[in-house]
């Protein structure tokens, strides 16, 4: 559908509710992807959803009615059976209206036609090089090709009115030989925009050089976080900034905005229209804008719903799909080549869990390689291990940064982290 004709659905549901309170949003969403696994291609997916979702308030009670049924002639009926829904709803205690009017959205450019519209050619050829290159390498590949879009429009019985549409192009890439394997993970806007051969022939050269594993000795070691290891840490972070769990002393930011919480080099933003493009409203409606959320250490702002924000007297705000680290200059061969010392390079993690989440302690296992760097060199490929630690304390040894790469909606630079017992 075209904006206009997403905006005529959305106007018509204003108009012809019944209620004070009503927030209407139209989505559709293509998400078309490529999966292989040892080294054949095992599932190509093009699916396509069409969803409206109203909510309707008579200022006591709330009711959230979705439905795939898009046809103006329908919303009457549509409407009816929201409202049946909404008179058996009991009352909220946190009852909110609707954004207020006067809502300014920023403009974002994040669709690319070319990757909107893209046919499964270009997949399956990006998932048939890496599986032919695995094969002249004695590897297998695994992973997932795709390309997905989405358009939005949205609006309000106080008077806002929006739309936005964006594109995203995505690569997963898993090289192995037994052990020793590599990851890539790459995204962007356009297709076009994917340095998808490049990555190939990167992620192939990084297994060979995971080749004859050792034991790790116990000891202490500077860590050097690739890209992708220090993003897998990133969300923990954020997911428990939340200002309400925090006002009720439930995370490890409990009373502590205004407090440093990592290392002075240390600082992470959210930009609506920035490299990363975010999405200029939330489900509610309610306008995104840019937020810095630690600045030099220092926490200077917490996600806040609503509701709590009315609560408590402070500002709503919301992470509007992007987190950015800033950083330095230099690549992450950089980083290791000025290392003093013994240290531990490290491509990702995964299996991460909370351990405990009101000191943000985590735990989970390496993957894709670990390396022992001596004065500068790598030496040899550590074999995988579980590891505990808290990402705070870690980001509060912060010694020097590179250059920000994206990895998906989150913008990270390698890192090299003071001496960690190990």
């Amino acid at each position: 559908m075209t904006r206009d004709e997403l905006l005529e659905v959305i106007e018509a549901v204003l108009e012809k509710a019944e209620v004070p309170d009503v927030v209407a949003t139209l989505t559709e969403n293509r998400d078309a992807a490529v999966r292989f696994g040892q080294n054949r291609i095992t599932q190509n997916m093009d699916t396509f959803e069409r969803k409206l979702r109203i909510t309707l308030g008579d200022g006591e009670r709330k009711t959230v009615y979705s439905t795939h049924r898009i046809d103006t002639d329908a919303i009457p009926e549509i409407l009816a059976t929201a409202m049946d829904m909404l008179k058996t709803a009991s009352p909220d205690p946190e009852y909110m209206p609707p954004v207020p009017a006067g809502q300014v959205y920023p403009v974002i450019d994040a669709w690319d036609s070319l990757t909107a519209d893209a046919d499964p050619a270009s997949r399956t050829q990006a998932a048939a090089r890496a599986i032919n290159t695995a094969k002249k390498n004695g590897m297998e590949a695994a992973g997932l090709v795709g390309m997905s879009y989405e358009n939005t429009a949205i609006g309000t019985s106080t008077g806002n009115l929006a739309y936005h549409r964006s594109t995203d192009a995505y690569m997963r890439l898993t090289l192995d030989r037994g052990k020793p394997s590599s990851f890539r993970f790459l995204s962007a806007e356009a297709w076009d925009d994917l340095p998808v051969d490049d990555a190939i022939r990167e992620v192939a050269v990084e297994v060979e050089s995971d080749e004859n594993q050792m034991e790790l000795e116990p000891g202490e070691y500077r860590l050097i976080l690739e890209p992708q290891a220090a993003c897998d840490l990133i969300p923990y972070i954020a997911w428990s900034m939340n200002a309400r769990p925090a006002d009720e002393g439930l995370t490890v930011f409990s009373g502590r905005q205004g407090e440093m919480v990592t290392g002075g080099n240390f600082t992470m933003t959210s930009e609506v229209n920035g490299t990363l493009k975010g999405t200029p409203f939330n489900e509610e409606g309610f306008a995104s804008g840019d937020v810095t959320w630690i600045e030099n250490g220092r926490l200077v702002n917490q996600p806040c719903t609503r509701y709590w924000a009315a609560k408590t007297g402070r500002e709503p705000l919301f992470i509007p799909g992007t987190l950015a680290l800033e950083g330095d200059s230099g690549s992450i061969g950089d980083l290791i080549g000025s290392t003093p010392g013994r240290a531990l390079l490290f491509r990702r993690f995964w299996y991460i869990r909370f351990v405990d989440q009101k000191e943000l302690s985590l735990t989970g296992m390496t993957r894709d390689g670990v390396f022992l760097v001596e004065d500068g060199k790598v030496v040899h490929p550590v074999t995988d291990f579980r590891w505990n630690w808290k990402p705070l304390e870690l980001f509060s040894r912060i010694e020097k940064l590179g250059a920000p790469e994206r990895k998906g909606q989150l913008s990270v630079p390698p890192m090299i982290i003071g001496p960690t017992a190990l």
